[in-house]
């Protein structure tokens, strides 16, 4: 299992939801949606509730917890429970909700498609009530509009977060486009090494594992080195979906992991994006730490207004970048205009335009500038008008006729060009990145394209990726890898990425030529 393609596969089929076990720092019961009878129950089950396990399996919840489950339908609680046990439902905190042998226990309920879950855990002290019930912080609902306001809203985050927990280091971690995670920023205690800007590879959060963070709020591991509790079940073989759990035991690769990290304590908090996993708050804790539930709970609700500051930010980069495009199109259709005006030429056709035609500088500033690229062309089947840095004109047919074969849209980017195209390996310094959307007419296909030169990228990421999971021969088991120290990557052959900004502005100055194409065209 020496290939890392199998390990992460592996990884992936690791079926966390169903582990059959949870932490020990509190007890659990579950059941079959629209019925009420135990199915499941922790091991732990008495030293919380007083009920030993084996007494309740096949008994009906409303027995033990009347006041929650009533069997008379005309109760106030009714049809919450009826709601609560078909599925669907969102998760649902019931505090001070029974008295057992270790004192006064808060519930959470769940219901997935699979069972129905309630999990019993010790109920907040009188000094802590007044913390965990605090309010999100009102300074989390300002919207930030400039990177500076971006990165003090995120910094201001991580510093109540780690403030309201106590763990030693607090993290926004967010996703990039290519499944990898990165650092955005952190809050730690002095001395400890910094994070900060730090990648790790997709591997390190499998798909499996994002799902449930998609599904739960938050995820909290109190101790590593804490032991497992059994779940124990009415009939042999039956198995509990623990996806909703918030007792849910650790994956041995996971708890191996955090171990390597130096970390015996974390939690993290889930930031949903249209419900798509934007990214984590992770904190991480050298010594074992319970948080209880309502602490939890109100962090979860700080992450979910911080979701909203994203999707703010987010919506006025892109009004900003929408406005400033709309002013540099404009700008360069005036060029193009202009010079066929002076020159009595149709150039947004291509029709009988010569080199010498296009010497206007204006033209060739808007035409860069548009998505600030070092190199552009004006590309017709029997035409080539260049400006900037660019390859040779035989270079640019060869490129034409190779995107005419492979891509199917009318528009094509990509910032590693040599990689897609290995003849470009021989103007990579100038044209690593390219461009190009493609404008049907009537006489044949017009191209506009530009490029960005090479630009060497260096990452940092914690630890090497490419071993992200190994195989342990002598255990027989997968297992993360060890090292976590900086390490660097420098990849060559490639451009500064285009971004989205880049392509909105390709399409919408591609909609506006055509718009002008066939208005030439009709009023022929």
């Amino acid at each position: 299992m020496s290939d890392p393609y199998l390990l992460l596969a592996e990884c992936e089929r690791e079926q966390l939801h169903r582990l059959q076990a949870i932490q020990p720092w509190g007890c659990l019961l579950g059941g079959q949606p629209g019925s009420p009878i135990i199915r499941f129950a922790s091991a732990n089950l008495a030293e919380w509730t007083g009920w030993a396990p084996e007494s309740v399996l096949g008994r009906s919840i409303a027995e033990l917890l009347p006041g929650l489950m009533p069997c008379d339908e005309s109760s106030p609680l009714a049809e919450t429970a009826e709601s609560w046990t078909q599925g669907g439902a969102d998760k649902r905190f019931y505090a001070d909700l029974l008295t057992g042998p270790r004192g006064t226990l808060d519930a959470l309920m769940s219901c997935s498609g699979e069972t129905w879950l309630i999990e019993f855990e010790a109920c907040l002290s009188a000094d802590q009530r007044i913390a965990a019930y605090r309010p999100v912080p009102h300074r989390l609902y300002r919207m930030p509009y400039t990177d500076d306001d971006w990165a003090g809203h995120c910094q201001y985050l991580a510093d109540e977060i780690r403030a309201a927990l106590g763990f030693e280091r607090v993290m926004i971690y967010r996703f990039r486009e290519d499944g990898c995670g990165e650092v955005i920023t952190e809050s730690l205690e002095s001395g400890l090494p910094p994070y900060l800007g730090l990648r790790y590879p997709a591997s390190d959060i499998p798909q499996i594992a994002r799902k449930l963070y998609q599904l739960n709020s938050h995820r909290q591991i109190p101790d590593i080195h804490a032991a497992s509790v059994p779940i124990l079940s009415l009939e042999a073989g039956e198995v509990a979906d623990l996806s909703l759990s918030d007792l849910r035991a650790v994956s041995p690769v996971h708890l191996e992991y955090l171990n390597n990290m130096g970390v015996t304590a974390s939690i993290s908090f889930s930031i949903l994006i249209k419900d798509e996993l934007w990214g984590l708050v992770a904190c991480h804790h050298s010594q074992p730490r319970y948080l209880p539930l309502p602490v939890r709970l109100r962090c979860a609700d700080i992450a979910q207004v911080f979701a909203l500051a994203v999707v703010g930010y987010q919506s006025t980069r892109r009004l900003l970048d929408l406005s400033e495009s709309d002013q540099e199109i404009m700008t360069l259709l005036s060029a193009l205009r202009f010079v066929d005006a002076q020159n009595g030429s149709d150039l947004l056709v291509f029709h009988d335009i010569g080199q010498a035609q296009l010497n206007e500088p204006a033209l060739g500033q808007a035409l860069l500038s548009l998505v600030r690229a070092t190199g552009a062309a004006l590309i017709d089947d029997s035409m080539i008008v260049t400006f900037g840095q660019t390859p040779d004109a035989a270079d640019i047919r060869a490129l034409i006729d190779w995107i005419k074969a492979e891509a199917k849209e009318p528009i094509f980017a990509t910032d590693r060009l040599p990689q897609l195209f290995p003849d470009a390996l021989a103007f990579a310094q100038q044209a690593s990145g390219m461009l190009a959307i493609r404008v049907y007419h009537e006489h044949g296909d017009r191209w506009f394209v530009w490029w960005r030169p090479e630009q060497p990228q260096t990452v940092c990421w914690a630890g090497d990726p490419r071993k992200s999971t190994l195989f342990d021969e002598q255990r027989q088991v997968l297992s993360p890898r060890s090292s976590f120290e900086r390490w660097i990557e420098t990849s060559a052959r490639q451009s500064e990425p285009w971004s989205d900004a880049d392509l909105l502005r390709a399409k919408k100055f591609r909609r506006l030529v055509l718009h002008d194409v066939n208005a030439k065209i009709l009023g022929r």
